[in-house]
């Protein structure tokens, strides 16, 4: 039976020029700045004008030409203004089904609905930007109806992902609060962008602002005290921070992460609420990082490496599944959620003390002739040499203790240090595509080498690497990796 096509709610144009002013903001603002130095302001409101007509009439075309049907088989789609595309996805192939809503989407009472399949790579392979919450919830019902892998019980379906029956059926969950995430803003590291971006439409405000009013605030500035310059740097420095932190609030408030039987179900969001499915099979490998400002009070995010489809956050491609957690709370959060890995942390191995010699060694090698040129002709700070090649020492030093690995059945831990920043990544042995063993002609010397373990995520692989290991501890991982005899086919899509 194939249901008649139809089309999205009247509103996606609406989404469809938000969607297309967002992706050409870099353009018109630049178009703004350059024109509105040259005093051509009308033809600048002139322009806009144009522009927005055309958002409008396109975003209108592109309404009218998407179709969407359902079949016994699956999903099938048909857009495009001018070429069109057909496009089929079975509901056997579907990895998750996610929601999406922003305030707007809230004020008409729609959804976003993405679908992901195996083949997904950095995008969703469908994407309807407005239905309505019993439309989203029927689609969602008929396309998992005949999943084995995901049945669900008609009658219970829609209840499934809700808090409520949750709390009823007692199913393993963590929140944050509003405390946690408070410091999780103030410790994320995207105060330095903020900033970048207000000093940058400062820098341009002179456009339009009128000349008489920047000149006297310029004066102005300029004329008061040491003091009061001081004031106003730390307020403006406050007011960059108080927006990242308020930001992540907004992104990541009422987080709410809920294992079901064979998936994680993630809810977040207070200006567009998302619901994030997560089936298990497709986690490659969990990961907890701390960055600098989180390291010394052992804080650190949770996340997972997806093979295929989109990346849910900009987290450098991988997906977040709990914004802030501390170290020793792992253990607990694992076995609740994710209990097909294991925490062992006094496993963890620390690496050969050869390593912090290498690494004494390069630092040296690197800093000698800087810091001798430096004493040669400005002998007078030779203090500064000295404390370059001291932090240079200390970060070497940090390094060599943070990293370690351990084995365990059948999954590897790695623990490494870069940047500042400490990460853990727990990789089950049939998800590592590769492995690899790396030596310098030095190392070989001193008999320590490195090792990379390669997984999948969305198509463009991640690396993971350890170095410092001896030859013998390198053997005995690379013959835990070759499978032997416990290797079976059926293993590949296991959790």
């Amino acid at each position: 039976m194939t249901f008649e096509p139809k089309r999205l709610h009247i509103s996606a144009i609406l989404f469809i020029a938000l969607k297309t002013i967002k992706e050409s903001i870099v353009i018109i603002f630049s178009l703004i700045f350059i024109i509105g130095r040259i005093d051509f302001f009308n033809y600048v409101i002139l322009g806009m004008a144009l522009m927005v007509a055309g958002i409008i009439l396109f975003s209108w075309l592109k309404w009218l030409r998407f179709k969407y049907a359902l079949d016994e088989d699956g999903l099938k789609i048909e857009q495009g203004i001018i070429i069109r595309h057909h496009r089929s996805i079975s509901k056997h192939r579907i990895q998750s089904i996610n929601f999406s809503q922003t305030i707007i989407h809230r004020m008409f009472g729609l959804t976003e609905v993405q679908i992901e399949t195996a083949g997904s790579d950095m995008e969703v392979d469908a994407k309807l930007s407005a239905l309505t919450q019993t439309e989203a919830k029927q689609l969602r019902k008929a396309l998992k109806s005949s999943n084995a892998e995901q049945a669900i019980d008609e009658t219970t379906e829609d209840a499934q992902y809700d808090y409520d029956y949750a709390l009823k059926n007692n199913l393993p969950r963590f929140e944050i609060s509003y405390k946690r995430l408070f410091i999780f803003g103030s410790t994320s590291g995207g105060f330095g962008l903020i900033f970048a971006v207000v000093l940058f439409i400062m820098n341009e405000a002179e456009v339009f602002v009128p000349d008489d009013i920047y000149e006297t605030t310029t004066n102005w500035l300029f004329a008061q005290a040491v003091t009061t310059l001081i004031i106003l740097i730390v307020l403006f420095l406050l007011f960059t921070w108080l927006i990242g932190v308020l930001g992540s609030v907004v992104k990541y408030g009422d987080f709410t992460i809920i294992r079901y039987s064979d998936e994680l179900y993630i809810t977040r969001g207070l200006w567009e609420k998302k619901q994030l499915t997560i089936p298990l099979k497709r986690i490659q490998a969990i990961g907890f990082k701390q960055n600098p400002l989180r390291l010394p009070f052992d804080l650190g995010f949770v996340y997972v490496e997806i093979a295929g489809g989109e990346v849910e956050t900009g987290q450098n491609n991988r997906t977040i599944v709990f914004p802030l957690l501390r170290r020793k709370e792992l253990t607990s959060f694992f076995e609740s959620l994710v209990p097909e890995y294991a925490t062992n942390f006094d496993e963890i191995k620390p690496i050969s003390k050869r390593l912090f010699a290498f690494y004494s060694g390069i630092v040296t090698l690197i800093l000698v002739l800087p810091i001798g040129a430096l004493l040669y002709f400005v002998p007078n700070l030779w203090w500064i040499g000295l404390i370059v090649y001291g932090l240079a020492i200390l970060y070497s030093y940090f390094t060599y203790k943070m990293m370690g690995f351990y084995q365990i059945d059948n999954q590897l831990c790695m623990q490494s240090f870069l940047l500042g920043s400490k990460q853990i990544i727990f990789m089950k042995k049939r998800r590592i595509q590769a492995f690899e063993k790396r030596q310098s002609l030095l190392q070989k010397r001193i008999n320590i080498a490195s090792i990379q373990a390669s997984i999948m995520n969305n198509f463009i692989g991640q690396h993971y690497s350890v170095s410092g290991l001896t030859e013998t501890q390198i053997g005995n991982l690379s013959d835990w990796y070759s499978y032997q005899d416990e290797y079976k086919l059926e293993d590949i899509d296991q959790p």
